[in-house]
């Protein structure tokens, strides 16, 4: 069995071979590279500094800095303010190397040194717009109840189901993705189940990891102030499914782009399809193999589902809300059976899986009001969890919510209409104004409402939960979406301290 060590040593010749032009490489031998980083604030000893052009700055004005802190050499591309006074200033003291293309190399440069981590395991990308958490931590809740050890990358953290550790992003940054990689493999993992965002896809952030399987949940009005036009989305989403090693996708067939997307695998992948009522032979063209819910009841507990599956049929519940949440079950399904866990094991450990942290999360105290903690921030997702809170509960429904500044403002009146069609009362709030004015979301999301006669605008967001939860009766639900897991609220560039589950929960337990 290889053993891989926590830290080792790479000849920089090796880690960059075939990347830059022979007589370059020669420059290179002999000089012993011991960590890699992006930020001088990280170097040490023997670094390998990589410096290219980042969203706001370029790495090569810090390169002098890294120098000081360490740096053996320095490997750039493109161009910047002051870039000739500062290799002159350093190239002097360490190798400088021109490598073109620096950015979407990051990856493969990480990999070489740590390896190829992603080689030895079981790696299972998902992308979509909704849904990406809940299926990773499904996957990785079951495979850790079967005693396959999984790593989890995403939203929640990079680590283990039960130690996540936030990066920040849903997609590190490439050092960053090989790095959790590499300590995951050390650790002992056989599978990882890595969220991947078009904004990782799109700048190359999984560039060098070899995916086994990739999983498609949908596609919904998202991101678009980064990818101007849904297409530009759906195209960043796509790149996935043809990632070089890839064997198998899982895609949603209740999805129009999904299945758009399964036609187009079948010419190099394994299919496995699956959604609501999906019917074999009907489905023949999109994919190879169906995983159908061929029934779904949905009551104060949770979801009861009969399945069908190329391995058999079963019954179960789940003590899960949402029916998109029906959605997320069939898809950890399917991709625990192309990762070879038994059928029965697969039912077994579905039954079992806990909600995520700020996903459909269920507050509840005797004789107070259900409350209800959810991330969804995107239209589609907003109209499924208010259309759950219907199906699950009878009484009556305040929905809390509003839109994050600096982004995709022209879904803030479509968020207004989703919630509109099933709350019977609504309170619009801020959610990460960011370097927006919070009264100008807030008009922006009231334009939306056909009647805004049942709508309150109270913009400080404590307020507003503490409002709704003492508005409603003992059987009444209030939904409190749009920010979920997230620990503070994003004002300006200040983080300031706020978590909806926890705020919620001081407020009920004062009532109670």
């Amino acid at each position: 069995m290889s053993v891989y060590p926590s830290q080792q040593v790479v000849s920089l010749d090796v880690l960059l071979a075939d990347l830059v032009p022979q007589d370059v490489l020669q420059q290179c031998a002999g000089i012993s590279v011991s960590s890699l980083a992006q930020d001088n604030r990280q170097v040490r000893d023997g670094c390998l500094f990589i410096a290219s052009q980042g969203f706001n700055t370029h790495g090569l004005l810090y390169a002098v800095d890294a120098v000081a802190n360490g740096a053996i050499a320095v490997v750039w591309d493109g161009d910047c303010d002051r870039r000739d006074e500062i290799l002159d200033q350093i190239s002097n003291k360490i190798v400088c190397i021109r490598c073109d293309g620096l950015k979407e190399l990051v990856g493969e440069i990480a990999a070489r040194f740590y390896q190829h981590p992603s080689h030895d395991m079981n790696v299972i990308g998902i992308t979509g717009t909704d849904g990406k958490t809940s299926i990773a931590h499904f996957i990785a809740q079951s495979l850790d109840g079967y005693e396959v050890h999984c790593g989890v990358m995403g939203t929640l953290g990079n680590g283990f189901i039960n130690d996540l550790h936030p990066t920040g992003l849903t997609t590190a940054d490439a050092l960053q993705v090989q790095t959790s990689l590499h300590e995951m493999r050390v650790a002992g993992a056989k599978n990882v189940v890595m969220e991947v965002s078009s904004h990782g896809l799109d700048q190359g952030r999984v560039n060098a990891v070899e995916f086994d399987t990739a999983v498609f949940s949908n596609l919904a009005q998202d991101h678009l102030d980064y990818h101007q036009t849904r297409e530009v989305y759906a195209q960043a989403k796509r790149k996935l499914f043809f990632m070089p090693g890839l064997k198998v996708a899982v895609i949603n067939l209740d999805d129009e782009y999904g299945r758009e997307l399964a036609k187009e695998c079948r010419s190099h992948l394994t299919v496995w399809g699956y959604g609501v009522a999906q019917d074999a032979n009907d489905a023949s063209e999109y994919a190879d193999f169906i995983v159908s819910a061929d029934s779904v009841e949905a009551n104060e507990n949770g979801l009861r589902l009969k399945v069908t599956t190329p391995k058999g049929r079963a019954s179960f519940s789940v003590g899960l809300f949402g029916r998109f949440n029906v959605s997320n079950i069939l898809a950890a399904f399917a991709a625990l059976l192309v990762s070879g866990v038994e059928f029965e094991a697969v039912v077994s450990q579905l039954e079992n899986v806990k909600p995520v942290s700020g996903r459909m999360q269920k507050l509840t105290y005797p004789g107070k009001p259900v409350v209800v903690i959810d991330y969804a921030h995107t239209p589609q997702a907003l109209e499924a969890s208010c259309r759950s809170i219907r199906e699950h509960f009878s009484g009556q429904f305040i929905a809390v919510f509003g839109c994050g500044g600096d982004r995709d403002k022209s879904k803030r009146p479509m968020m207004a209409a989703a919630a509109e069609k099933y709350a019977d009362s609504l309170v619009v709030t801020s959610d990460n104004p960011r370097h927006e004015e919070p009264q100008q979301i807030a008009d922006e999301i009231v334009a939306g409402f056909s009647d805004s006669a049942q709508v309150v605008v109270e913009l400080d967001r404590k307020q507003a939960i503490d409002d709704a939860i003492n508005r409603a009766g003992a059987d009444d639900v209030v939904l409190i979406a749009g920010k979920g897991h997230e620990s503070s609220q994003i004002v300006g560039d200040v983080h300031i301290a706020f978590n909806d589950y926890r705020v919620a929960q001081k407020i009920l337990e004062a009532m109670a």
